[in-house]
């Protein structure tokens, strides 16, 4: 029995022995075999966007059965966009209706670039599906430049594939089932068909792919359009990295806004700061006590019993417990989800209200004052002490641009020969004890001399490391990242039975925060209020009565804080407020998927919180305070472009 060379469509193709091929089925019709591999593609995006939802139910959780429905339908408009966007080009080859279409090497060209688009559809949202639970947040075109900045991500990779193996197996049974299914998928050969068909066809496809691009007859979606099919905090479920990757790639980081008139943005939100008048008795800016801030990675209010008070409190934080007792206490609240957001934030009073770290973008060269540049110019030696490896996230080059004086890291730490090898944890950097250690002996060598030291805690990260030494001081838990706070606690009491010793800690101010919280772990935890609550804690061992306070502080709030204590005669730029300014109001903004967040408190209110939203026409809130959120952001954006966060 024989068989004709050219099959007929929609039938199986056979070999020339007569054999069935029952699997791989040849289409003649072009637009067909797209359509078809375009459905292939978005099962793809379903999949993995299940994965996502699946590693991650426990912050993200649709509330109602409408938030559901929009959820599925804002996974199609999204799908299909992410999908036309990133085959683009494969789609453009095939829909122009050319006679190399059907040529060989040409059709190999396409169907790289197929491949290659789905996989990197595939890449960024599976690796998302892990580091999402750290920072609550899609990735963006910073990916590219963190990519760049110098690590060891050799040493980092083993505990990422170990302790994130869903993150790449799953992703990879995705892709071997679809590339199975793709070979599947056959153009055969050419089969004439009028001119006037190919046009209408190929018009016909054009259109669609518009429109599914655009997401439908209204104006191109973007990411933050996500908020139409849920609420703003579950925006990373209708959205993905890959989309939010491209169109952060090609879109301005900021715009500027005209929500009202600069004069009323700066009666509304004033962000240039002037210091309380010196009393004539006062000598202005006069070194009169030291500063140690600590910033202890991922410290969120949920470990600390200091605020959680209920009997049921799973606290891991003794030691600071106990300080607690003698420290002035506040609500504080983190303005990002990433440790380079957080340093910025409490060094120059910059929130992070971008899709990108502000610190890593193109606006990073701005010129802006920094907490360290002024204690320097009022007489203190200012010094950055972080036990990770030099040059990670460029925490150097910002120091040095910020004004510390000195930046000790883990390369500093093994070259003046006092470490271990054992002091290193193999991934991020020198285990908290030693160094903590390390900082009390180079803070003794400035003598009588006036200092301002900043000391970032690394061990309370992934891959949550515990020295040999300690194994079996902190029990195991229902997840690693606390007994790594137990043991920074208990770094934390060791750095502080030391100080006490030393002549200058009596004349010491100790500042802890966090530099954002760590992954919730419980319901409270996981909401907008609980994504951003961290310790904000002032130790005077001059004063040690302690006080709890209500009152939201947001990082950014430390530097005009600071200046008001120590009568700094230094105007600045800043968009939080001095502590003792805030009276019984407090504020905290953040910028999540594609959304602003304002929380507001007043002590004197039982309602307490406040949550506005702008959200692109998506707004909640009271009128007073989305008019008071539209100028900061106004303020923010505004001064950021044009280089304006210096005051005059």
């Amino acid at each position: 029995m024989t068989f004709s060379k050219r099959p007929t469509a929609g039938r199986y193709s056979t070999s020339r022995d007569g054999d069935r091929d029952m699997m791989r089925k040849e289409r003649h019709n072009i637009y067909s075999y797209i359509a078809l591999k375009v459905l292939l593609a978005f099962g793809v995006v379903v999949l993995i966007q299940a994965l996502f939802f699946i590693v991650n139910r426990h912050i993200l959780h649709p509330e109602s059965t409408d938030e559901w429905t929009g959820l599925l339908w804002g996974n199609v408009i999204f799908g299909m966009a992410t999908l036309v966007a990133f085959l683009l080009p494969w789609l453009v080859m095939l829909l122009v209706p050319l006679k190399w279409r059907w040529k060989k090497g040409y059709r190999i060209a396409t169907e790289v670039l197929y491949i290659v688009g789905v996989v990197a559809i595939l890449v960024p949202r599976a690796a998302n599906s892990a580091y999402y639970q750290f920072t609550y947040r899609l990735l963006s075109d910073e990916i590219f430049s963190y990519l760049g900045i110098g690590g060891q991500m050799g040493s980092l990779m083993p505990f990422f594939l170990i302790d994130y193996w869903y993150a790449w197996l799953f992703p990879l049974l995705i892709l071997i089932l679809f590339l199975f299914l793709n070979s599947r998928i056959r153009l055969a050969e050419r089969k004439e068909r009028p001119l006037l068909h190919e046009a209408a066809a190929t018009v016909g496809g054009a259109l669609i792919v518009w429109l599914l691009l655009r997401g439908g007859f209204g104006p191109f979606i973007q990411p933050d359009d996500a908020a139409r099919f849920v609420q703003p905090k579950n925006t990373a479920l209708v959205n993905n990295d890959g989309y939010n990757i491209l169109r952060t790639l090609f879109t301005p980081e900021l715009k500027e806004v005209h929500y009202m008139s600069d004069e009323e943005a700066d009666k509304l939100c004033p962000v240039v700061f002037t210091p309380l008048p010196v009393a004539p008795c006062e000598e202005a800016g006069k070194p009169s006590r030291n500063i140690v801030l600590i910033v202890v990675e991922s410290l969120g209010q949920e470990f600390m019993g200091c605020y959680n008070t209920r009997a049921d409190a799973d606290t891991r934080t003794p030691f600071l417990d106990s300080l607690a007792q003698h420290c002035a206490l506040y609500d504080g609240r983190a303005n990002g989800k990433k440790s380079i957001e957080g340093i910025l934030a409490i060094n120059t009073s910059i929130p992070n209200l971008m899709a990108q770290p502000l610190a890593n973008s193109k606006y990073s060269t701005n010129d802006f004052t920094g907490i360290p540049a002024v204690f320097k110019r009022h007489g203190y030696h200012t010094a950055f002490y972080h036990g990770s490896y030099n040059g990670v996230m460029n925490f150097d080059k910002l120091c040095a641009k910020i004004g510390f004086d000195e930046y000790l890291g883990k390369d500093e730490y093994m070259s003046e020969g006092l470490g271990r090898p054992e002091d290193y944890d193999g991934a991020w950097g020198i285990l908290d004890e030693p160094f903590l250690q390390y900082t009390l002996r180079h803070i003794n060598s400035y003598g009588d001399h006036p200092f301002f030291a900043e000391i970032f805690t690394v061990s309370s990260h992934h891959p949550y490391p515990i020295p040999d030494e300690h194994k079996g001081r902190f029990p195991e838990s229902r997840h690693p990242l606390l007994k790594c706070v137990e043991y920074t606690d208990y770094s934390l009491r060791r750095f502080f039975e030391e100080a006490r010793k030393q002549p200058w800690f009596d004349s010491t101010l100790f500042i802890i925060t966090g530099d954002h919280s760590g992954q919730g772990l419980t319901a409270e935890y996981n909401d907008y209020d609980g994504w951003y609550r961290i310790p904000m804690m002032m130790y005077d061992p001059q004063h040690p009565q302690g006080c709890r306070n209500a009152l939201i502080v947001q990082q950014i709030d430390l530097f005009p804080t600071l200046i008001d204590m120590f009568r700094f005669d230094e105007p600045l730029i800043t968009f939080g407020n001095s502590i003792g300014r805030l009276r019984h109001v407090g504020n905290q903004v953040y910028f999540g998927n594609g959304y602003y967040c304002l929380v507001r408190n007043d002590i004197n209110d039982t309602t307490r919180h406040r949550i506005a939203l702008i959200q692109g026409h998506h707004e909640e809130g009271k009128p007073q305070h989305l008019d008071y959120l539209k100028a900061l952001i106004q303020q923010y954006n505004n001064r950021i472009i044009n280089n304006k966060l210096m005051a005059q």
